[in-house]
């Protein structure tokens, strides 16, 4: 019983795939998509958005920019322990035909680090700036997604992934007053000082 049902999501795993990085491939989004992908390497895009908030110089934004970075680096290490458990191969080192778009990555696969850090990210800013929510969400399924559409992970990787950053978004979220204690000096009035 667990063999089929474990095949049958392996298999539904492959169509997806299959779909997204063969059927769905053009070329408009042969070369936004690898843009994307690689904005996501090394949390680069995350940085330079944290860089872009703390340079508002409002106090509310420059503490979601710190919280932001604080549910990124929880996505990115739980990650890295959950990579080193499954040891899962990327598409292009098991599957024949894939349209690697992407410089090759010598990591394992589940589950997608770009996802976890993507909505991680995301949920920290869509609640704490909610007139860019919508910007939020599309950025964060839109950076899960080209790491499918440039060959690199399988759909299950992304889909865990993104629950992922989801949970550490929500911790860092239900926590923050931890981060901002008195004794750490992160109190609120302090934040004019930065």
């Amino acid at each position: 019983m667990c063999d089929k049902i474990f095949s049958y999501f392996n298999n539904m795993d492959l169509a997806g795939f299959n779909l997204v990085n063969h059927t769905l491939h053009n070329s408009v989004l042969n070369k936004f998509m690898p843009f994307l992908s690689n904005a996501g390497v090394g949390g680069l895009i995350w940085i330079i958005i944290s860089l872009i908030l703390f340079a508002t110089g409002r106090p509310a934004v420059r503490k979601t920019a710190f919280l932001m970075l604080v549910a990124v680096m929880a996505s990115y290490l739980t990650g890295e322990c959950f990579k080193h458990l499954f040891q899962r191969l990327r598409p292009f080192e098991t599957l024949t035909g894939v349209e690697l778009l992407v410089k090759p990555v010598h990591s394992f696969s589940f589950p997608s680090e770009h996802a976890a850090n993507a909505f991680a990210a995301g949920l920290v800013l869509m609640r704490k700036l909610p007139g860019f929510t919508w910007f939020f969400i599309l950025l964060a399924v839109a950076m899960a997604f080209s790491r499918v559409y440039v060959g690199v992970h399988y759909p299950s990787d992304v889909l865990a992934g993104s629950l992922l950053g989801l949970a550490c978004g929500a911790l860092v979220l239900k926590y923050e007053n931890n981060f901002f204690r008195k004794n750490w000096g992160w109190q609120q009035e302090n934040w004019r000082k930065y």
